[in-house]
């Protein structure tokens, strides 16, 4: 049986690469996609879908997700809490990849997750939450003894930074010690011009080209390092873990999820 879902932002470049995917799916139907009314696409036909299925981009976001299982969301942190009281009013479950919020929007979303299944997730590419998983073994074994540095690279127009995927990296890393990453994280060297300490957390970012995503953790023991990387070659496997994800979390109790819940089902 299909899952139906719905697209918000359907025109950027994630809505897109999902409308491409659940389009050729045969386990999902999707049946709204979601776009500004003076965006280019506003009106016309969804590619993909044919005279049985004539999808069109619209702004009736309360009628596209009332018909909806699930809506998944790679917009901005303001669309992503308009669109909240929609779903909870519909009982849609969301799945959230937009990042940049700050902690009160954070707690906002979290209690919207107490009246339906919300996943909030900075990055639903398969392979980056098996590199999250490794860190954290890693970070369990010798993150006392290593010097830490996070590199994230990015395209130009990314305009968060650090990544969302990159702040998540370093809490994985301090959940192995019971520490915060707001006290041990260093982004400007310049502005910090000391001898380094053992327990600091170092965060680089390169914004350049048409990069998709990599990230890099370096682990720098004495007279040998170790660098965990995952690089995206395409936005394609993050339109894929997140169909795959939003397919699991119609299934899902009310409560707030992340791509590693997933991974454990």
């Amino acid at each position: 049986m299909k899952i139906n879902i719905a697209v918000n932002a359907a025109t950027g470049r994630m809505g897109q690469q999902i409308i491409n995917q659940a389009t050729s799916s045969s386990s999902v139907e999707l049946v709204a996609a979601f776009c500004r009314s003076g965006h280019p696409f506003f009106g016309k036909t969804v590619r993909g879908t044919g005279s049985e299925n004539d999808i069109k981009y619209t702004n009736e976001i309360q009628f596209g997700v009332s018909s909806s299982q699930v809506v998944i969301d790679f917009s901005l942190p303001s669309v992503s809490l308009s669109l909240l009281d929609v779903v909870v009013k519909s009982n849609t479950a969301l799945l959230i990849g937009t990042t940049g919020f700050n902690q009160k929007e954070k707690e906002t979303i979290e209690k919207a997750s107490q009246k339906i299944p919300i996943m909030l997730e900075s990055n639903t590419s398969i392979g980056a939450n098996m590199m999250m998983k490794l860190l954290s073994v890693a970070a369990k074994s010798i993150g006392q003894d290593a010097h830490i540095e996070i590199i994230e690279y990015h395209h130009k127009n990314k305009i968060d930074a650090p990544s969302g995927t990159a702040i998540k990296l370093g809490n994985i890393i301090c959940e192995a010690s019971n520490s915060n990453l707001e006290d041990r994280s260093v982004y400007d060297r310049r502005e910090n011009k000391h001898v380094r300490a053992q327990d600091e957390i170092g965060v680089s970012v390169v914004r350049a080209g048409d990069i998709v995503g990599k990230h890099q953790i370096l682990f720098a023991l004495d007279n040998e390092n170790i660098t965990i990387e995952h690089e995206a070659l395409s936005r394609e496997c993050f339109a894929a873990g997140a169909l795959k994800a939003a397919k699991w979390l119609t299934h899902q109790k009310n409560g707030l999820y992340t791509m590693q819940d997933y991974l454990k089902a």
